[in-house]
């Protein structure tokens, strides 16, 4: 993964670098270098003129300890908690997205292993940082707790969010009536639970279908789905889309009744805000940071509990009052989040830093 070289970048990766084009874009007067582990095939499309591409080099776990012979800066941000082990910068800022390899981890002894050491990685560096950013207030309330780290030192600065919607549409195939899932098919995105709960909400409403966008995870949970929808008869309701362009994102957005999306753990939930801002009801989380996105905007559902997920759904489609009431708070909350104001906040904490 390049953060600055993905086709379709999501996640960690588009975080990096829309921050990073937050920040381009709103301080002309500052210098910036942009450190990267390997070149891009292509420079990154950022505005301005006063940043440049470092070069670091790859081939070791220890390539963030090049700086130590690299173009020097005032302030350093690092957009994971990994920090240089044997340099310590002038001034440092992490950022903090979630910590969900903790929480979620597979018992294999390689899962476990890699989860000890990373959750070590993280411990040294945000301990090591001179000012921590949370992208949410459940990531902060985790830093707290796992690092025990003082909550002095831990601002939240809420991530922005790409409005699709204002991107031409690009045609999909749908069927006419159907609740919509987007993000990679893997346990902490709970798309099991999602499956049983359209299960259970098709019994009363069988002319309705299940759309799940995004690269499988092959292996044993992407397996016993497929064996549930074939045991229950749901094949021809639910369907599997491969990951989808802003274009096709946009086109189906605008045509779902809802989007579910009750995962486990997250960050921060960016479809969330995208399916508010495209003006369909938003079914998400009463958990992690999913539960302060959402807020009053979205109907919060236990995320382990098929039935109020489908609960959800019922209401949804039996009540168009409250369908469209949460259409308008969506739109309302998502007006509260743009990568340009997060942008600004981290400026001005870095200038506060400096």
């Amino acid at each position: 993964m390049h953060p600055y070289d993905e086709d379709k970048p999501a996640g960690l990766a588009r975080t990096i670098f829309e921050l990073t084009k937050g920040m381009l874009g709103v301080d002309q007067e500052n210098e910036y270098i942009i450190f990267v582990k390997n070149k891009p095939r292509k420079d990154p499309e950022l505005p301005g003129r006063n940043w440049k591409l470092h070069i670091l080099g790859g081939g070791s776990i220890f390539w963030l300890d090049r700086m130590r012979h690299a173009p020097r800066a005032d302030i350093y941000i690092f957009n994971t908690p990994v920090m240089p082990l044997f340099w310590r910068p002038p001034k440092s800022i992490v950022i903090a997205l979630d910590f969900a390899y903790w929480y979620l981890a597979s018992r294999k002894p390689k899962d476990q292993f890699q989860r000890v050491i990373t959750f070590l990685f993280h411990r040294f560096s945000l301990r090591k940082a001179d000012a921590i950013v949370a992208i949410s207030h459940a990531t902060k309330e985790d830093t707290i707790k796992l690092f025990g780290i003082s909550p002095k030192k831990i601002s939240v600065v809420w991530c922005g969010f790409k409005k699709i919607c204002a991107v031409p549409e690009k045609s999909v195939t749908l069927p006419e009536k159907f609740f919509f899932f987007a993000g990679i098919l893997k346990l902490r995105k709970n798309v099991f639970n999602i499956v049983k709960a359209f299960h259970l909400f098709k019994k009363n409403h069988p002319d309705y279908h299940l759309v799940l966008a995004g690269n499988p995870a092959r292996g044993a949970y992407h397996d016993a789905i497929l064996n549930f929808i074939k045991q229950k008869g749901l094949e021809p309701n639910i369907h599997f889309v491969s990951h989808l362009n802003d274009g096709e994102l946009s086109y189906v957005y605008r045509r779902a009744q809802a989007l579910a999306f009750p995962t486990l753990i997250e960050g921060f939930g960016y479809p969330v805000l995208e399916a508010m801002d495209c003006g369909i009801p938003v079914i998400t989380s009463n958990q992690s940071s999913l539960k302060e996105i959402g807020g009053e905007a979205a109907l919060l559902v236990d995320p382990y509990n098929p039935e109020d997920i489908a609960g959800a759904m019922r209401a949804i489609v039996e009540k168009p009052g409250l369908r469209d009431s949460i259409i308008q708070k969506g739109k309302a909350r998502a007006s509260q989040f743009s990568w340009q104001k997060a942008a600004r906040e981290l400026l001005q904490l870095s200038m506060r830093l400096s």
